[in-house]
């Protein structure tokens, strides 16, 4: 997948988003409940900045996040700030988040400053030369602002959230006697923008994700073939814990389902974290392999059902096949 076309393809989802957006707000607060387009802002930028400002911190708590002290890690150190002299960024900070998972991930604002954390599962997994690469594709995300755009597109949706649920609840508590039929109405019209928008910014992560890829490919010695290997094993070993959360279940059925995650390390935050993630945990799946090259080869040739390509839209990951394929062709 080509430079320019991840490009185009980003530009266009982000005006799609966009449009839709502007689209739906117009109809529904301008056209219908003859509303401005101003209160899309007083709704939407309060929201925004809350969840900007806390966020590092909500990440922080929930994955244990520590800081890396560059004597208990000098390589780590050495390899961000080597990525981040080459590509022209400050080297963020570099954090360890005290879970099993294997799996990294880059957040931060201008307050917090810029950070990428690795797991400590990830460090007990991979070769360093495979952490190089997971840790260019993170420094990707910091280049390219992934952060800041994803959490402002995540915003959008819940314009259209709110705004169905209070209509909804309008029509039921006192609506009925004037116009309840037209509020409920209004009302699935708002919670399908919402649903269209969320897929389209899933579709956008995906996208993104690619990018990241292509970063690390571009700016890592033998990128494509390192980042291969890290992403095969991250999802090996993420399959594995799965398997053995479920044993779990089976042996302490006292214990919930949210809770023997959590203390797996698989789920520290529900959905909201995955889309910062470099894979996402809910797709890893067990393949065999006796060697990196082998089960990089497995992984990517295997055949990909309907089912998997129609679940990949709610995802905000790629499929791993077609994120490996598209490595090969980056392969330098």
């Amino acid at each position: 997948m080509g430079n320019m076309k991840l490009r185009l393809g980003m530009l266009g989802s982000m005006g799609l988003i966009i449009g839709v957006t502007t689209l739906g707000a117009a109809v529904l607060l301008n056209g219908v409940l003859h509303m401005s387009l101003i209160w899309t802002f007083v709704i939407v930028v309060p929201l925004f900045l809350l969840q900007w400002y806390f966020g590092p911190k909500m990440v922080e708590y929930s994955m244990g996040v520590e800081q890396a002290s560059e004597s208990q890690y000098p390589r780590l150190h050495q390899i961000v700030k080597r990525i981040s002299r080459k590509v022209d960024i400050d080297p963020p900070q570099l954090m360890v988040a005290q879970v099993e998972m294997p799996n990294a991930f880059a957040y931060g604002n201008i307050f917090s400053g810029k950070k990428v954390a690795v797991t400590r599962g990830l460090l007990n997994v991979l070769e360093e030369e495979e952490v190089e690469a997971v840790l260019g594709h993170e420094l990707g995300h910091i280049k390219h602002n992934d952060a800041e755009v994803m959490l402002f597109l995540s915003i959008l949706p819940a314009l259209f959230m709110m705004l169905g649920r209070t209509l909804l609840w309008s029509s039921f508590l006192g609506g009925r006697r004037r116009n309840g039929a037209a509020l409920m109405l209004v009302a699935f019209v708002s919670m399908a923008f919402y649903f269209l928008l969320n897929l389209c910014i899933l579709w956008f992560s995906r996208l993104r994700e690619y990018y990241a890829d292509e970063f690390s490919s571009r700016n890592i010695p033998q990128g494509s073939r390192k980042l291969q290997e890290a992403l095969v094993k991250i999802n090996k070993r993420m399959s594995q814990m799965k398997e053995q959360s479920a044993k779990g279940q089976l042996r302490s059925r006292g214990r919930t389902a949210q809770g023997r995650a959590n203390s797996m390390g698989l789920n520290p935050m529900g959905s909201g974290m995955k889309a910062l993630f470099i894979s996402d945990p809910d797709l890893a799946d067990p393949e065999g392999g006796a060697s990196d090259s082998e089960l990089v080869k497995r992984y990517r040739d295997r055949e990909v059902s309907l089912g998997q390509k129609f679940f990949e839209i709610f995802t905000t990951h790629p499929e791993l096949s077609k994120r490996l394929k598209a490595l090969d062709k980056l392969r330098n």
